[in-house]
């Protein structure tokens, strides 16, 4: 049943799509233009000769945010020795040094424990994990206490964020910076092996850095399509793509968060951001009753002006502003209005396109301690698909306070995992063969920039009418081009570089972050905070109180399926549908009947 497609005359077909989206793409494949498109590599170089830095450690976290330095200052607590690599500068880079609210619930201040598991469950529609929430609720007044008691809100520092770094090498963790991690080591090179380290490579010196461990702590965050006017442009979800290449689950990819941008400058994210970075960190307790909202999207889409464009809790229902040092809300996170630091004005979507909401996308958890289905491999933070927050984002600074709590689990659970695991070995045959696929851009003597790759990628992804208003025949039609682009493309990727190397393994991985977020669109055939399907445009709870999951199959592809949420968690189903859920999808009531 697609009523509101059909009756809106607006529909798009998997041709009009195609045409849409493919005229632009038409006019790099003339001929000539191609020529210079499969260009020859200026920079090709033989990687034969490439030095190697080794490490062996007992734990090794990947990724130097909040979740990243809690789980290895509580790994190094307990007497092990600990790696910590970041792509960029622990405290420089990701998303840390944006966020600014810090989410502590503490009954000593009045909070109301089932308060906030009522609103996180209303807002997330019911599909988040309420284990995980009892483990926020119960640790984050500690955390706080832990990051207060670094200097972290104190107004005589550099940077907050600059904090954590400090804490690391006083901790004696080991930190290997602006190094990008692009594989991880299973044992004996196999699939669903246990994992036994790292690969990456510098980024000044383009040496080859091996990293053996007992365990291994996945905090490398989510990711984004690298749109503008938002800061996230170095995530590119490495860490799933890392995880799923070996056999690991994934989950919430069918969730979105959007940002708005500044339509004057749109893609100038230190005049849209730059207020959250000089804030710094604030404690809040914010919990939303109504999740994010893709009413602007809705707006666009129908030709109705009549609807709330807030792109965020309706009017009243985002609280105040969090309490103590900084704490300004961000955008589409607390009732609308413009980012902090920017003044009003006309504003657009899609300044975080790509991205899935906090603490709801990423490796999927078999423990309590972020232990994924391959041994030896942990997660915490963004990179971890926890449902702490289901489909829509569930309050203010649940992100930050998460990952500092799912860290220090992480940590407690690599540790026990290290303590029984054998010496981390593997044949310096699998290194070199892995080596040399990690180093192949840039020995092709000619094929695809990454840029222009990207370039083609955003094309596809960026419209509203494919992640924000989602319908069959768009995805399909995406989802056609993203693999192809896959499979076509990323083998013939060019770097003449370290910079263009990194951007090469950035792209295979936002790639595959498309072709997860289609295909777990495409499968969940109902509609659900912010996952909105056209042709289902309502939710349905008989099918649909589950999370998807996505898994490399043994042909080598990408297998989806579901696992149902317990049935103690999920809604009063004799409460009608109209109270149950009190935000409105476009046709969702005529599909029901209740119009």
């Amino acid at each position: 049943m697609n009523t509101l497609n059909q009756g809106s005359g607006i529909g798009l077909t998997r041709r009009d799509f195609l045409k849409m989206t493919g005229m632009a793409t038409a006019a790099f494949l003339i001929p000539g233009i191609l020529a210079k498109l499969y260009a020859a590599n200026p920079g090709v170089k033989s990687m034969t000769t490439a030095s190697q830095n080794q490490f062996v450690t007992d734990v090794l976290v990947i990724g130097g945010g909040m979740a990243g330095v809690f789980a290895a200052i509580t790994a190094k607590e307990q007497g092990l020795n600990v790696t910590l690599v970041d792509k960029g500068t622990v405290g420089r880079s990701g998303a840390t040094p944006w966020a600014n609210t810090f989410a502590v619930f503490d009954e000593a201040q009045g909070h109301n424990r089932e308060e906030w598991i009522a609103g996180v469950r209303s807002s997330s529609e019911y599909v988040n994990n309420l284990d995980w929430l009892d483990q926020m609720l119960d640790e984050s007044k500690d955390r706080w206490d832990d990051i207060v008691s670094w200097g972290l809100t104190r107004e005589d520092v550099r940077h907050p964020s600059l904090v954590l770094r400090e804490k690391l090498l006083e901790s004696g963790v080991k930190l290997v910076e602006r190094t990008m991690i692009t594989t991880l080591l299973t044992q004996d090179n196999n699939e669903n092996g246990h994992v036994v380290g790292a690969m990456g490579f510098a980024l000044d010196s383009e040496e080859a850095v091996v990293i053996l461990a007992k365990s291994t702590i996945m905090c490398a965050g989510a990711g984004s399509f690298k749109a503008p006017g938002f800061p996230i442009h170095c995530l590119t979800s490495d860490g799933d793509a890392m995880a799923y290449r070996i056999g690991a689950r994934i989950t919430g990819k069918e969730w979105i968060d959007f940002h708005w941008t500044q339509a004057e400058n749109p893609a100038s994210c230190w005049t849209q951001w730059s207020r959250m970075w000089d804030t710094g960190v604030g404690q809040t307790n914010q919990v939303f009753t109504a999740g994010m909202t893709l009413d602007s999207a809705f707006a666009i889409h129908t030709g109705e002006t009549s609807v709330n464009t807030s792109g965020g809790p309706p009017e009243g229902e985002g609280g105040t502003p969090p309490a103590g040092k900084g704490g300004t809300p961000p955008d589409g996170e607390s009732g609308g209005g413009p980012p902090p630091g920017q003044s009003s004005g006309e504003q657009v979507l899609g300044a975080a396109t790509g991205l899935g909401i906090h603490k709801a996308e990423g490796i999927w958890p078999t423990s309590m301690q972020g232990a994924s289905d391959i041994p030896g491999l942990f997660a915490a933070g963004d990179g971890l698909g926890s449902m702490l927050c289901g489909s829509s984002y569930v309050g203010l600074g649940f992100s930050l306070s998460g990952s500092a709590v799912q860290g220090v689990a992480a940590g407690r659970g690599a540790v026990a995992y290290a303590q029984q695991a054998d010496e981390p070995t593997l044949s310096e045959d699998a290194i070199a063969s892995l080596q040399e696929a990690m180093f192949a851009p840039r020995e092709r003597e000619s094929g695809f920039s990454p840029a222009w790759v990207t370039q083609v990628l955003q094309n596809t992804m960026f419209p509203y009418f494919v992640l924000m208003v989602k319908h069959e025949d768009r995805l399909q039609a995406a989802l056609s081009t993203i693999t192809f682009l896959r499979e076509n493309m990323a083998p013939r990727l060019i770097a003449k570089d370290a910079h263009e190397l990194r951007l090469a393994h950035e792209t295979e991985n936002m790639l595959l972050n498309a072709e997860m977020k289609l295909r777990a669109s495409l499968f969940r055939t109902e509609s659900r905070g912010t996952h909105y399907r056209e042709d289902y445009p309502a939710r349905n709870d008989d099918e649909w109180l589950a999370w998807v999951l996505l898994q490399k199959g043994s042909d080598g592809q990408m297998t989806v399926t579901k696992e149902a949420i317990p049935d103690d968690w999920k809604p009063d189903l004799s409460i009608p549908y109209k109270e149950r859920y009190t935000n409105r999808f476009p046709g969702e009531l005529e599909f029901l009947g209740l119009a």
